[in-house]
């Protein structure tokens, strides 16, 4: 196995949404389930939580612990 597979990568399956504060509008984000790379590191598994709908765009993003997380 190489180097770029030893190691797999999971992913936070994020939706974005925009709303208004003041003036401005922002993007805050709801994390609707992950990814994982599968075996040959070719693809991503992306598991939903049950009961959530996701329209229009699915986000993809590197999972980086908290520092509580870390271990």
């Amino acid at each position: 196995m190489s180097e770029s597979t030893d190691k797999k990568v999971r992913y936070d399956a994020l939706v974005a949404y925009e709303y208004k504060s003041g003036e401005a509008t922002k993007t805050g984000w709801t994390r609707v389930g992950a990814g994982f790379q599968s075996a040959d590191g070719k693809t991503i598994n992306i598991d939903i939580v049950p009961n959530v709908s996701v329209s229009n765009r699915l986000i993809l993003k590197v999972w980086e612990p908290k520092p509580d997380q870390a271990g």
